[in-house]
């Protein structure tokens, strides 16, 4: 079953093609890699898919959503989180505050309302944070302050505020960027619970081909905004 289906993408910038007539599909609960040299298109057709780049043409098609003329805000709420290839975490705020950044695309009005009157419902934000950041071993560290921790600290929490909206499908851009090997077998392993015990399908960005090849169900290979082999590890 079809989640993510990517149809004739084509997006330029001053002439330059990043992406030159993409197509492919990422099927429901699977691993999906895109591998290729810096300047390949990667990051862009990440940047397409959660709308922060608008494609010349092309259609994205998410649970016959086409995402195209959606904003950022709004591809959240249909279900799709990112992590970034450059941490965007907020260092003066503590790990638990970091990743209840990521709960406020679930918030309705009733719930800021809420909010207002109760604590009911920030207890039940924090509790299932608490939730997410055990789930990736870092619960015990909620109430630490984000600077000074480790960079595999830190690339966890980026994953844990993604994960807390919720998604259905998570866009990770080089997870195990900067990592060492022992971190980069770690993030692997958490890549693949994501999927295995989460249910959530994952289109991946990664140099590292020994973890690629480890965890892919498919992988794509990009250069120069255009497909050069697609298939199975």
């Amino acid at each position: 079953m079809t989640d993510l289906d990517i149809k004739h993408l084509q997006m330029h910038f001053s002439g330059v093609r990043a992406l030159d007539d993409i197509s492919f599909n990422v099927n429901k609960g699977e691993i999906f890699s895109l591998v290729g040299p810096n300047g390949s298109g990667k990051s862009t057709l990440f940047n397409c898919i959660n709308g922060f780049c608008k494609p010349q043409n092309g259609n994205i098609i998410y649970n016959d959503i086409d995402l195209i003329n959606s904003k950022p805000h709004q591809i959240v709420r249909y279900g799709i989180s990112r992590t970034f290839q450059n941490l965007q975490n907020v260092p003066y705020m503590t790990l638990l505050q970091n990743v209840l950044i990521g709960a406020h695309s679930r918030l309705t009005i009733g719930d800021t309302i809420n909010r207002w009157f109760s604590k009911n419902e920030r207890i039940r934000e924090e509790n299932l944070a608490l939730e997410v950041m055990d789930f990736l071993g870092i619960a015990n560290l909620e109430n630490k302050y984000l600077s000074g921790q480790p960079y595999g600290i830190q690339k966890l929490v980026e994953i844990a505020r993604a994960l807390i909206c919720k998604p259905k499908l998570i866009l990770m851009d080089e997870p195990a960027a900067g990592m060492n090997n022992q971190e980069t077998l770690e993030i692997g392993k958490i890549i693949s619970e994501i999927r295995d015990i989460l249910g959530i399908t994952v289109l991946v960005v990664e140099h590292d081909m020994s973890l690629v090849m480890s965890i892919s169900d498919q992988i794509c290979v990009l250069d120069s905004g255009k497909i050069l082999a697609m298939g199975k590890p």
